[in-house]
């Protein structure tokens, strides 16, 4: 019996797993095309490529983030794994001759690790050896062609597939107020992640301090990725009751509470190319205030009335505060209809734009 037609594999490196459901998602939407196989390369620190082509043997590498690969936690580490990452990527394009994809999430660690100028260096050598890069909107072009030295040509616009159905949706607002113990006529805002510095909280804090009307609530929910960072937060919210700052995980059963208590979502980014926050909020059905920067302007075309210039958080208040109920309703539902045009399955077209398929 013929066993059809020999598929390409893929490998997806680094391994974040269902964990991270951005890489999650993306691998099985690749898988479900039927035409790739699909799986995780070798969790290694070093050498990532070589060890993965040793034991799966992949026609293909597939790439999210790769600041662990050359970041580490001294300078002699991240020397090391510098130089291990280069000769990896090296030997696997010019001496194994296998294509690696590349997905930009962002130009450079946030947390900013390691120097400038190592991180363009190696950022701008991947994007080299890189058969074909995906960026998340036509915004985006300029911005990574410009940045990482590659033609526009490598370039590939793909958006981030969305969220609906992946997490549970099914608590009503006034159940979500409840469990929350919100005020159920207060208009409340929501902010929702992992507690990062370039998310932008002290604007969000010092905004809303100033110009949030009475009845207006914050909700600030997630894990702090800086501990220190997190008490900084804790002291700019102190004494102020209409501000609930729940630091630490929120489990995925409980975003819908979160997400179901809110009347809008606001992401104050300083620094951004996509968010899944973003693409989350949009799938819960949520009118969302935030910067015109990276995907931002794009994905909330249909509600450009609450995206601004950065620096102009303030004004987007005016703007959130002045309409009507219906109005939110109905950006709410635009939002979802938007974002559920991208499918993670569309990932499969990154692979055939070169006619390798």
């Amino acid at each position: 019996m013929s066993k059809g037609p020999i598929r390409p594999r893929v490998c997806f490196l680094p391994v974040a797993g269902k964990d991270c459901p951005h890489q999650f998602l993306t691998m099985k939407g690749l898988a479900e095309s039927g035409r790739f196989e699909v799986r995780h390369g070798v969790d290694a620190r070093f050498f990532p490529c070589l060890r993965t082509w040793w034991q799966y043997r992949p026609d293909w590498f597939y790439f999210d983030w790769i600041e662990r690969y050359y970041i580490g936690r001294n300078p002699v580490v991240t020397l090391v794994k510098m130089i291990t990452f280069y000769l990896d990527v090296l030997l696997t394009t010019k001496i194994l001759r296998r294509p690696i994809y590349w997905t930009v999430h962002n130009l450079h660690s946030h947390e900013r690790m390691i120097s400038g100028r190592w991180e363009l260096f190696m950022q701008r050598f991947f994007a080299r050896h890189a058969t074909r890069i995906r960026v998340f909107s036509q915004g985006s072009m300029r911005r990574v062609s410009t940045g990482l030295g590659v033609a526009p040509a490598k370039l590939f616009v793909l958006p981030e597939g969305n969220y609906v159905g992946y997490y549970k949706n099914g608590i009503t607002r006034a159940e979500a107020r409840t469990n929350l113990k919100l005020p159920a006529d207060d208009f409340v805002l929501l902010w929702l992640g992992n507690i990062r510095p370039y998310k932008g909280l002290p604007e969000l804090i010092e905004t809303f301090q100033k110009a949030a009307k009475a009845n207006w609530r914050l909700v600030i929910a997630g894990k702090p990725y800086i501990e220190a960072y997190a008490v900084e937060v804790t002291n700019l919210v102190r004494g102020d009751g209409r501000i609930d700052f729940r630091p630490g995980f929120v489990a995925e059963d409980d975003l819908q509470t979160f997400y179901n208590a809110a009347d809008a979502v606001v992401l104050p980014f300083t620094d951004i190319e996509n968010s899944a926050s973003l693409t989350m909020s949009m799938g819960f059905g949520k009118p969302v205030v935030a910067p015109n920067l990276g995907v931002v302007g794009e994905r909330l075309r249909r509600q450009p009335e609450l995206v601004y210039a950065p620096g102009g958080l303030a004004e987007a208040f005016k703007t959130l505060a002045a309409l009507p109920p219906t109005r939110l309703v109905e950006i709410g539902r635009a939002n979802l209809e938007e974002v559920a045009k991208y499918k993670w399955e569309d990932i499969a077209t990154l692979f055939e734009t070169n006619g390798e398929k």
